[in-house]
């Protein structure tokens, strides 16, 4: 009888552990939403030395960088700041 009660109890906390970690994996996740913003230069151009520093003076956490412009840019090389929206 003993030996089925420790077996039990063996599993019940290890399941107990495994649910508090998922949940905790779970609410780090959440609500975690990136924004974009598109910095510019006097040239027009981008750097991306210059991109990513803008981009941190700008949001803390951002990352710069250079990419392909959109439509309204006509393929030019543009910086686009990544970084965590604000709640």
């Amino acid at each position: 009888m003993k030996v089925a009660f420790k077996q039990w109890f063996i599993s019940f906390v290890i399941l107990t552990i495994l649910l508090f970690g998922e949940t905790t994996i779970a609410q780090k996740g959440k609500g975690v939403d990136q924004c974009n913003e598109t910095l510019t230069n006097k040239k027009g151009t981008c750097d991306a030395n210059q991109c990513k520093t803008a981009c941190a003076k700008r949001h803390k956490t951002g990352l710069g960088m250079c990419t392909n412009g959109e439509d309204n840019n006509k393929g030019k090389v543009i910086c686009i700041c990544h970084y965590q929206c604000p709640r």
